[in-house]
């Protein structure tokens, strides 16, 4: 997979998870949807976990998974523009 595409799953598996919690905070009992929340959660896990492996840390407190410190190499999120091919 391609530094997009594994941005993607990150953002795709993040997206549906928050969704499914939204949807929890109004339907606690619903026992299928938790399933699903869970379910997505491990899957966002996963693929955050294997973004950061070939790529670095999506967040600052991630950089403390890492042998050195590299939050602050460059190309910073916003000086990336729209451009996720990075």
């Amino acid at each position: 997979m391609s530094k997009q595409e594994k941005l993607f799953a990150v953002q795709k598996y993040n997206f549906a998870a928050y969704d499914m919690l939204l949807y929890l905070d109004t339907h606690p009992g619903d026992k299928k949807a938790f399933c699903m929340f869970q379910e997505l959660v491990k899957k966002f896990k996963k693929a955050k976990r294997e973004y950061e492996e070939a790529f670095g840390p999506l967040e600052a407190f991630n950089a403390a998974n890492f042998e050195e410190f590299t939050w602050l190499d460059s190309p910073w999120p916003w000086e990336r523009g729209a451009n996720l091919n990075v």
